[in-house]
Order: C-alpha cells, then sequence, then structure tokens
C-alpha cells in the first residue's frame, strides 16, 4: 500500500511553485515516486495551495522521513518556506490501488 503526503498551505502561488520545484528533487531522492504541487480553485479551501507526495510503501516512507531530518538541503529550503508559506493541514493518508 502506498503512503500519500497531503500538505494543505497558505501563501502566494508563485512563491508555493518555487519551492516546490527546489524541494521536489529533494524529495524524489529520498524515495517518494510522485510530487505534485496544486491550487485550491473551489470549496472550502479556495485560495489555498496543495503539496502531495507519494511514496510506495510504509517502509519507504519512514526511511525518507528519517533521511530528511538529517538533510541539510532540505532543512534549509523548508526553513525558508515557512517563512512565507503557512502550513495549515497536513495528512498522511494510506492507500492502495483499486
Amino acid at each position: 500500500m502506498t503512503v500519500t503526503v497531503v500538505s494543505r498551505l497558505k501563501g502566494n502561488h508563485e512563491d508555493g511553485l518555487r519551492i516546490g520545484r527546489q524541494i521536489a528533487p529533494i524529495l524524489k531522492n529520498h524515495g517518494a515516486t510522485s510530487v505534485r504541487f496544486g491550487y485550491c480553485h473551489s470549496g472550502e479551501y479556495t485560495g489555498q495551495l496543495f503539496g502531495v507526495t507519494i511514496y510506495p510503501d510504509g517502509a519507504t516512507y519512514g526511511r525518507a522521513m528519517q533521511a530528511l531530518l538529517e538533510d541539510t538541503q532540505y532543512r534549509q529550503i523548508l526553513g525558508e518556506a515557512l517563512k512565507i508559506v503557512e502550513l495549515q493541514d497536513r495528512s498522511v493518508i494510506i492507500t492502495q490501488d483499486l
């Protein structure tokens, strides 16, 4: 079963996209199979940003989380990101293909 991490953020779309483009290769280097970024156009979260990262399984997700804690480049980009976007919510969802 895959692990899907969904982060909801408040901030400027262009700033979020720039950060996403910097951080995606790092996440993929640590095992993510997909990294996506989007802007909510309707509903309760209109105007907010969403980042979605998918890992192939729980073991890969666990290794990635440990590695990211030790990754200096990741921590630097994340620190810069948190100055210009505000994390609203994060969900970790165990999913399976149907």
